[in-house]
């Protein structure tokens, strides 16, 4: 028996998607004008999009780590989130031992205030600890409270002798905000004595404040609905640990609101967020689903081309609506998430 001796190395394109399309839907494909292959690209992304509505999207989850800042209570989240899965309040052990710093003064970044800027002059420098070859130390997150703005490339970097150093993560080009915190959690990472931030290129680094930090420690928090948050009697309370949040839905980017506002620079929120699909690209491109998705999704764009195209039969649009609705619930009941379910009643209010 011979077989491709490969799986799911078959790929899909959208103008493939497109061209099927067009066939179930009773045309051919060659007669799709450039106005239908695009009108049929924009169906694809509206279907596309309204699989958030069913629920979620197991491939399209994002961790996301927010910095916290004294007295800000909102915080913006990335675009294209649909909604906050998990969120649990952060701390990390910081370790500057040693903390150096190509040029700048050093100190500024390690005060754990923020308050001053260490402002490196060129963009080829370092910033760093160095906690001795006999005290190597695991860095699980390092983070950077950026004094700049602009596109800034750097490698986070470890060395077991301060002289040969290894990339542990390359983040490529990043525009940094000044102000406002970026977080890279390490996976995998080490355990070595020297740790640094090399820029590569962009503006020259500034920063408030750097963290490369071990130990994180996480408390979930709790979610609260908007009546309760508008409820509140001070929502400009301040507190070490804000562990409520109210999820609010605006458009372009959703937000978190939360509760009390922190008081201190070094927290973090750590988030699971279910976004929506990549857009639509080039139509040589892909789209991104799992594969056995496909067949509903090439069903769900024939239905809606059929809906578009001239002088499609009535009972072809009914006949490709009814193989969506098919193939979309086959789909949807092996998009979930097969790990074991406790439910644990509590009755103690009537065993009292």
């Amino acid at each position: 028996m011979s077989t491709s001796g490969t799986v799911s190395q078959t790929t899909i394109s959208v103008m493939q998607l497109i061209d099927h399309g067009a066939r179930r839907a009773g045309k051919l494909a060659e007669e799709l004008t450039v106005e239908q292959v695009q009108a049929a690209k924009e169906s694809l992304y509206y279907l596309l999009s309204s699989l958030s509505n069913y629920g979620v999207n197991y491939w399209a989850i994002n961790k996301v780590i927010v910095g916290l800042q004294p007295d800000k209570y909102e915080y913006f989240l990335p675009v294209g989130t649909v909604d906050v899965l998990n969120a649990n309040y952060r701390t990390l052990t910081n370790v500057n031992t040693g903390a150096y710093s190509t040029s700048g003064v050093t100190l500024n970044a390690f005060n754990g205030v923020g308050n001053l800027i260490c402002q490196l002059s060129n963009n080829t420098g370092a910033i760093g600890i160095a906690n001795g070859t006999s005290s190597p130390v695991y860095i699980s997150t390092i983070g950077i409270l950026p004094a700049v703005s602009g596109s800034v490339t750097v490698n986070l970097q470890y060395s077991m002798d301060g002289t040969t150093w290894v990339t542990a993560y390359a983040p490529g080009a990043v525009t940094w905000a000044s102000g406002t915190w970026i977080y890279y959690d390490l996976d995998p990472s080490a355990t070595a004595p020297f740790w640094r931030i090399q820029q590569v290129s962009g503006v020259n680094m500034g920063f408030y404040q750097v963290v490369f930090g071990t130990m994180p420690m996480s408390i979930n928090m709790s979610r609260m609905n908007r009546d309760d948050y508008s409820s509140l009697p001070n929502r400009s309370f301040t507190a070490l640990r804000p562990l409520q949040y109210w999820f609010n839905r605006t458009i372009p980017q959703p937000n978190m609101e939360v509760w009390p506002v922190p008081n201190n620079i070094g927290p973090q929120i750590e988030l699971w967020l279910n976004r929506y699909i990549q857009d639509v690209g080039d139509l040589s491109g892909q789209i991104e689903i799992p594969q056995y998705f496909y067949m509903a999704i090439q069903w769900g764009l024939a239905h809606q081309m059929a809906c578009e195209l001239p002088q499609v039969d009535p009972a072809r649009i009914q006949y490709c609506e009814a193989q969506y609705e098919k193939h979309f619930m086959l789909a949807q009941n092996e998009n979930r998430d097969k790990s074991p379910i406790m439910i644990s009643p509590n009755i103690s209010m009537y065993t009292r």
